[in-house]
Formats: C-alpha cells, structure tokens, sequence
C-alpha cells in the first residue's frame, strides 16, 4: 500500500469522491467504519444522501446539491450520518471538481456537539445564578423598605411572583412566640390550625403541596412564609436554595422592624404623653388642638402645642417647630417645651419668654432654629399679647367670619438672635367669638406652590370656618389644607377662641 493510500485511508475524517448525481465513486476506511458498511456495498451502489438521516436525505437533495451545482461548493454542513451504532452528528465540506465530480470531507462533530451542550449548560446555569441573584436583590430592595414588622411582611409578599408562587401567607411569631397569620396575597389565609408545629429548620421545606420557609432572626424565629407554588405552563420550580436566602434576608429585617417597634412605641407614648396632657378648660375659652405627624410610621416629630394658665386670669398658648422628624426632633421638642413652661410668668411677656429661649436654645443642639408663637391671654379682657420667633403668622378668625393673617410681634428663629435688638412682641384685642389660630409650617408648605399663595388659601378656608364650631373647624382646616395622599411634613395647629368673661367675672375652671 502507497503512502498516499495509507494517508487516504487513515485520514481522521471521512473522504469521499462523489459522482454528479450524489453516488459514491470512493470512501476511505474511516468514512466506511462510521457508516458501518464494507466497500463493495457502498461505492458505485449508494448515494451519499441514502446514508444520511431523513432529515439529511431531505436537506442534500433540496439544498446542498443545487447548492453545489450552482456555486461549487458547501462548508461546514451539520449533518447526520445513519451508522451501526446510530445517528453520528458530522460536518460536511464539498467541492465541485472541473471533471464534474464531487470532493466531500465529512469530520465528526460528536465532540462539537458535547461541547455545544456543555456550553448550553453553562449558560443555563448562568442565567438561572443571575435570575437568583436579581430575586434576591429585588427581595432585599422590598424588604429594607420595610418599616414595621407588618411592613416588612407586605414588602415580603410583594415579592411572591419572583419567587415562582402564585399565593402566599406571611406568619409573624406574637408576643408569646406563637404564629399568627399577618396578610395574605392569592388566595384566604390557612387556618392556624393548618400551619405544622415544627422545629423550624433554617432552610425552606416542602409541606404537603405547599413550601413553607422559616424566617429566623438572630436568635428566634420571626415568622414563616407559606407559599403555593406557581403550576401554570412553563412556571419554573421554586428554588430552595433561593427561598432559603429570602427566609434569611426576611428574618433579619423583622429583627430591625421588630427593634424599629418597640422604638416607635417608646416614641409614640413619648409624645403623646406631651401633646395629649389635659389641656386647661374654662367658660371663657377653649383651646382645641390637633397634631399630623410627617413619618407616618413612627408617628413622631418635632411640631407640638400647649396651653396652660400662668394666673387665673392669664392663659398662655404656643405651638413650636424643631428642625427635623422623628425620636431625636420629639426628644428636642420635649425639652423645649419644658423650657417654655419654665421661663414663662405672669410678668415676663411674650418678647421676654422668647428672649429667655434664646440662650436655652444655645446649649441644646437639636434645639437650634426652632421657631415658635407664643401668646398671652388677658381672659378678663380679652387681650392678646404675641410674639412670633421666625414662625408663620397667627390667623385672626373674627366671628363675624372674617379671616386674616397678622404679621406683627417678628422676630428670628430661637438662637439667632441679632445684637443690640430686643424680641418684638404685639397686641391684639379680642371680642367675644374672636379665634386665633396658631399652625406650624407643614400646614402651608407644599413643593410645588409658592407660599404666598398657600396662605392667602388658608385664609380663604380659615373664612369658612366661621359657623363651624372649634373642632368642626379645626377638622375642616387640616382636611382642605393637607395633601391627600399624606405626604406632609409634621402639622401642629391650635386653635384658641375668646368666650368673653362670665357676667360675674369669676372663671369656672374644669381642669
């Protein structure tokens, strides 16, 4: 055997000389093996196309030979050829020769094709570690937006489609560590009954036909998620391994919301203790309050009020504004207040009360540029003395219903005092019916109208309030004024009307 024999027939791939029409004129061994027949059987005998699969038969004799036939040659075709052992994926490569007949170079693509798989695999593992990753973003994301222990429980079920599960039921631990449904998504909540006693394990489980995931926190168990997974067509499994990440990410968030609680609690009682003291009650006035806080969740701010009597014949009243929301400003509103009720006398006056808080103001941080309306009562004649710190101005409601804004008695906010000028303080004289509102800015603050607009509106509405009583009218104020969809920085208003002295001009005090 010839050298160029040897290397035709020991080629690593499959050689073939084709006539016009397709049939086999010669075939090395190699070619031979795969399709596992002897030569006398297929050269001269079988075209090219009856060793190949139908699929191949069908494509040669519709594509690849005209293809031939009009541009010469055909690369790297996938094929199939039929062999002993079954179907071998293969690679064809065919050239026309001038003499009519056809050079074909037939390699294996078995390890192509491995690879290709392998290939399909890893990036099917890839996409489904980056549609993991992108779930459990999305989960984290919802879940620190969470406030409380049942605003994280909403931001968990929010998440529910991502998490392959057409219905869920978010289970929070009572204060006796028991479960307790908090809200549902899909479908009604199980009956607790229904929800297995368990030491809960830290990874997600099936239970019957639903998946239950334990939400641990640092040391107990939050609560447990259920949810019914998705079995619509084409509705991936739920991943437990991801399931187990949320249940994690979920239990640690109910910790902060948990902490978040308890210190909104402490805040709410804090403030409220504050602003919900009893307020002095007499025939000769009332004092009608009411208090929107900004951080809806915690329910705290800087704004407050208060009234209380310096003599039997003098009632002061004040409605303030820290700078800032939540514990810290309720703290620093606490302490100024306190101030305020210390520094106040029957003969101080309200420039002087203001002047004292200056140096007060100073020496409490949170405490600095407070604003703040102080006033004085005379209940025997009806004056009203006024100071205004960088405060917005007191509204005079006439009880003929009349409305205006009064703009004397300014001066700075507390602490921001200018050298060599004394506090300016003003008067005014009250006939029986009169009102005065005092208000903190969140009343009339909004982003996009100016402010001078919204105060010519507050005494448009504050017009209309005239054959309203104190608690109609103070309702009817917050409900025209506030945004409907709540968000508002903190809202302070008081609400002060003069009833005129009793004929015998002694008060009837009821608290």
């Amino acid at each position: 055997m010839t050298d160029r024999v040897r290397a035709w027939d020991e080629a690593p791939c499959g050689l073939l000389v084709l006539a016009g029409d397709g049939t086999v004129l010669d075939a090395n061994d190699t070619f031979l093996q795969w399709v596992g027949r002897p030569p006398d059987e297929v050269v001269g005998h079988l075209r090219l196309s009856q060793l190949l699969s139908v699929g191949g038969r069908i494509y040669w004799e519709t594509h690849l030979s005209p293809l031939l036939h009009v541009d010469g040659r055909a690369d790297e075709v996938a094929l199939e050829l039929r062999g002993p052992d079954g179907r071998l994926p293969v690679l064809l490569t065919a050239v026309a020769a001038p003499d009519g007949s056809v050079r074909v170079s037939i390699s294996s693509a078995r390890d192509r094709s491995r690879y290709e798989r392998e290939l399909l695999a890893a990036r099917k593992d890839a996409d489904a570690a980056a549609h993991r990753t992108r779930v459990l973003q999305e989960v984290t994301a919802a879940l620190s937006a969470g406030v409380s222990r049942h605003g994280v429980a909403a931001a968990l079920l929010g998440a529910t489609r991502s998490l392959s599960a057409r219905a869920a039921t978010c289970w929070l631990t009572d204060g006796l560590g028991r479960l307790v449904p908090d809200s549902s998504t899909g479908e009604e909540t199980e009956p607790t009954d229904r929800l297995p006693a368990l030491s809960w394990p830290r990874g997600a489980l099936r239970h019957g036909g639903r998946i239950l995931v334990p939400l641990h926190g640092q040391s107990t168990l939050r609560g447990v998620l259920s949810l019914l997974p998705d079995d619509g067509a084409g509705a991936e499994p739920p991943d437990l391994a991801v399931l187990t990440a949320v249940g994690q990410q979920a239990g640690i968030a109910l910790d902060r919301a948990s902490l978040f609680d308890r210190s909104a609690a402490v805040a709410h009682e804090l403030q409220q203790a504050l602003l919900t003291a009893p307020l002095p009650r007499d025939d000769r006035f009332s004092v009608t309050t009411d208090y929107r806080p900004g951080v809806k969740p915690l329910e705290v701010g800087g704004d407050w009020h208060d009234a209380f009597l310096l003599e039997d014949e003098v009632l002061a009243v004040v409605v303030g504004d820290i700078v800032g929301r939540g514990l810290d400003a309720a703290i620093a509103m606490g302490q100024l207040r306190s101030a305020v009720r210390a520094v106040a006398g029957p003969d101080v006056g309200p420039a002087r009360v203001l002047s004292a808080l200056d140096p007060f103001v100073q020496r409490v941080p949170d405490t600095a540029s407070a604003t703040l309306v102080y006033g004085e009562l005379d209940l025997t004649t009806g004056r009203f003395r006024y100071a205004c710190a960088g405060h917005p101005p007191p509204m005079l409601l006439g009880r003929n219903g009349a409305a205006r804004l009064v703009w004397d008695g300014r001066s700075t906010p507390l602490g921001l005092t200018v050298p060599g000028r004394d506090r300016a303080e003003a008067t005014l004289d009250l006939t029986p019916g009169d009102r005065v509102l005092l208000y903190t800015d969140g009343l009339v603050e909004v982003r996009d109208q100016p402010l001078p607009a919204r105060l010519a509106e507050l005494t448009g509405v504050g017009a209309g309030t005239g054959e309203l009583g104190p608690e109609d009218a103070v309702r009817m104020l917050t409900a025209r004024m506030l945004p409907t969809d709540h968000r508002h920085d903190d809202v302070c208003l008081l609400l002060l009307s003069w009833l005129g002295a009793p004929d015998d001009g002694r008060p009837t005090q009821v608290g």
